[in-house]
């Protein structure tokens, strides 16, 4: 059980609790379990009855401070999924009942000029608002609660235990894609992992030349299954040099571990090609340099890219809806948390966690 406070997020006996959370009271620490009391509803806000949440190795990495400093307890969580229990005087968009997801970011300002040119997902007027798990509670935990601009609604047609990484994983490699779309461009799916093997559906679906890039050859047959066309592995160095100018855009889902490997995937595109990352490693883990006399001779462009914005949310979850996209998950029960976690941090999932929470709430106060 928990015994570090929240300052916003009242620690309660079993009974007393409104939810349940699984609570991080250091780097590096096992998970306890929260049971809290919400602070009062803001006229903004839903909050979420879940029944299902996702897991992220981005979690890891804060819980870890592997990235900045964080402060604890810490609930991180940003794959979320569940019904509308309440809702503040402000919200019309949603009713009590509805199926809702969300996804990394809380709140943007609505205000800024990147809310204003559509990448309110990029606001920084909000300060700790902005990010779904940090400062406050996020979605590891039998209900959330949040604003409800950044709630989406999911169709009942989506299976829900497949949903929650979509709001992550999906819209993280779906907006790239997207965003550099071309319908002739060849595109390379670096990695084929939680994120990648998302990138690759996506990319053919919106029928681009997709080639799955990976160091494990025997991931040719399933790359394939999820719609490339074509497949490289990076210990081949004959595939390697024969792909040499190849790609229009990498879609960078994994990290590279040395410098030589990081020049050897930029030698993949072609001229004025783009390489784009949404992978981040562990900063105390990998340091890469950048290959800065091939970025301006070959006029290439690295580029960053955070999720996505609202209306890119929207059209992802249409999108993955229409053609049938959905993640391959490991499925695990609330109480078994921990395992989700440990399976996540120490195993190699495939490919993404998903807890079902189902009667937790009720079974935890007992």
């Amino acid at each position: 059980m928990a015994t570090k406070e929240h300052s916003l997020y009242k620690l309660v006996s079993k009974d007393q609790a409104e939810a349940f959370a699984w609570s991080f009271e250091g780097p590096n620490t096992e998970a306890v379990l929260y049971p809290f009391q919400f602070p009062p509803l803001r006229p903004d806000e839903v909050r979420i009855q879940q029944t299902y949440f996702g897991l992220c190795y981005t979690d890891c990495h804060l819980v870890n401070q592997d990235w900045f400093p964080i402060s604890y307890p810490s609930v991180p969580g940003h794959e979320i999924l569940g019904h509308i229990v309440q809702k503040g005087d402000q919200v019309t968009q949603f009713q009590i009942g509805d199926l809702v997801g969300a996804g990394f970011i809380r709140d943007s300002c609505g205000k800024c000029k990147q809310c204003i040119l559509g990448n309110d997902q990029l606001c920084g007027q909000v300060g700790n608002e902005h990010l779904i798990p940090i400062p406050k509670f996020g979605g590891f935990a039998t209900h959330v609660q949040l604003p409800a601009k950044w709630t989406f609604p999911i169709p009942n047609t989506i299976p829900q235990h497949l949903a929650p990484p979509l709001l992550c994983a999906g819209i993280t490699v779906y907006a790239p894609l997207k965003r550099h779309f071309g319908a002739n461009k060849n595109v390379g799916i670096l990695g084929i992992g939680g994120l990648g093997h998302l990138a690759i559906k996506f990319s053919a679906a919106l029928g681009m030349r997709t080639t799955a890039i990976s160091t494990s050859a025997d991931k040719e047959e399933e790359a394939r299954s999820y719609g490339a066309t074509d497949f490289i592995c990076t210990k081949n160095q004959e595939q390697m040099v024969k792909s040499q100018g190849k790609f229009d855009m990498i879609l960078s889902c994994a990290s590279a571990n040395t410098v030589d490997e990081f020049i050897a995937y930029t030698n993949l595109l072609k001229n004025g090609g783009d390489f784009v990352m949404v992978g981040i490693p562990a900063l105390t883990k990998v340091e890469l340099q950048l290959p800065f006399f091939a970025m301006v001779v070959r006029q290439i462009s690295f580029v960053g890219s955070l999720v996505g914005s609202r209306q890119e949310n929207y059209e992802m979850i249409e999108f993955a809806n229409k053609h049938k996209i959905y993640p391959t998950c490991e499925q695990f029960e609330f109480e078994n948390f921990k395992g989700a976690y440990d399976k996540l941090l120490n195993g190699r999932p495939k490919y993404r966690c998903v807890v079902k929470v189902g009667n937790a709430p009720e079974t935890l106060k007992q």
